[in-house]
């Protein structure tokens, strides 16, 4: 368990080098292959951008001074490199790019293909290789005999060698990286199909390094069976899906049972992240629950600790960062989807875990329209955590003008009733005392 002088980060980071060996940059040949660096240049002056930011996460750190070098001598002009991101390395850091004054930022590595706000950005996804022709072997020998449909995903990384496979006898759907062209757009592909349902109960072969890229599109198809292609073989992936997804559904019974709801802002230059904010601050208000809202950059165990008037964490964030496991955190941390579970009736539990906030807004698969409960709850259940009766809506009618009650010899406005304030003043132990004079 992580100590409170010890905390390492606790979004699930892309920063430790992955064991297969990314290509490195040896020769002056190799680097412009991995790096595209004539494609970079390129973009900058049809673009024609004067500040431009390379963006790198930390296990491709050591090769930024050569990128960024070669850069520069075939544009003629200066560009500076991005280090340590703000939240996550898969997300696009537009806020530090925008204190420096960047007009458009260059992505390197692996990323979750999120939107930005309104920066300009280039993806340059490097190069990893898996071995095709195996691949294709493996699922040609597994499935070139079964009907029905098999959908490859990968990591950016194998989008130059995975995005043309072919696979004799089986009908293979490929989830290319990005959204151009026609097709159904999901977790920041392409897919070949008139509608995703129709991938539900397909089996899925997946190239990567895992971890949480993996679980993203577990959660998001939890009726498929997934097959992870490592050391030149197929095996079955190997995870519980019905057994996360009954984990999740226990937060989503302790949200409900919850008072106050902090908002954990784990992104500040992903597209729409300010109508989500807006739209859960609504649905916990319409419930009847207090809301906080915290910018804390990075979530560690000992930042969320310093808050422990908080029942319940919201962490928004891209698809990729924003399942924690929240097991050694002092309160369970979820999504923007099973927030709404707990608090929206008309959001009803799909069988799925959505983990991209954008589906929730209006436009979206998984929008629903906010419910406004009665003065003192619509409707009452009975909790299934504690055995007691609980409802949603407007548990006290007070205006809050301005009145004040005393709590354990402390004075608190009625603003705050039910909220943070109230919980302080209600702990008999506020803190060390002054014993002056």
């Amino acid at each position: 368990m992580a100590t409170a002088m010890n905390t390492p980060d606790q979004i699930p980071s892309l920063s430790i080098t992955p064991n297969e060996g990314i290509t490195r940059s040896t020769t002056p040949t190799s680097l412009d292959t991995v790096y595209e660096v004539d494609r970079c240049v390129s973009w900058i002056q049809a673009a024609k951008l004067s500040r431009v930011a390379l963006q790198f996460p930390d296990y491709l750190l050591a090769d930024a001074p050569r990128v960024c070098g070669a850069v520069q001598d075939r544009l003629g002009q200066e560009v500076f490199i991005l280090g340590d991101t703000s939240y996550g390395e898969c997300c696009v850091d537009e806020v530090a790019a925008s204190h420096l004054a960047a007009d458009g930022v260059i992505h390197f590595g692996h990323t979750c293909l999120t939107p930005t706000q309104t920066m300009p950005v280039m993806y340059v996804y490097t190069r990893r290789e898996c071995g095709k022709e195996r691949l294709a072997e493996e699922v040609k020998e597994r499935w070139g005999k079964k009907e029905g449909k098999v959908l490859l995903l990968y990591d950016v990384e194998y989008q130059h060698e995975l995005r043309d496979t072919v696979v004799e006898g089986v009908e293979l759907v490929i989830g290319q990286c990005g959204e151009e062209g026609d097709g159904v757009k999901k977790f920041g592909r392409t897919f070949n199909v008139e509608t995703f349902d129709s991938l539900h109960g397909c089996d899925v072969v997946y190239v990567g390094r895992g971890e949480q890229i993996l679980l993203n599109f577990m959660y998001n198809l939890p009726q498929c069976e997934f097959f992870v292609f490592e050391n030149e073989s197929l095996v079955p992936a190997g995870v519980s899906v019905a057994k996360m997804m009954m984990k999740r559904y226990f937060l989503v019974e302790k949200t409900k049972d919850a008072e106050r709801i902090g908002l954990l802002v784990g992104t500040l230059g992903t597209a729409n992240f300010g109508d989500i904010l807006d739209r859960l601050r609504q649905t916990i208000k319409n419930a009847g629950k207090k809301v906080y809202t915290f910018l804390v950059g990075k979530p560690n165990v000992a930042k969320l600790a310093n808050f422990p008037e908080i029942d319940v964490f919201v962490l928004v964030a891209c698809p990729e960062t924003s399942i924690l496991d929240s097991k050694e955190f002092l309160q369970p941390i979820i999504t923007p989807y099973e927030l709404e579970l707990a608090c929206n009736k008309e959001q009803e539990w799909s069988g799925q875990l959505v983990t991209d906030y954008r589906e929730l807004l209006e436009g979206g698969e998984m929008f629903k329209q906010l419910t406004e409960y009665g003065e003192f709850g619509d409707e009452g259940d009975v909790s299934l955590i504690t055995g007691r009766v609980r409802s949603m809506g407007v548990k006290s009618v007070r205006d809050g003008g301005g009145e004040l009650v005393v709590v354990n010899d402390k004075t608190v406005s009625l603003v705050h009733e039910g909220g943070g304030g109230q919980f302080l003043a209600s702990r008999s132990w506020g803190g060390l005392e002054q014993q002056l004079g």
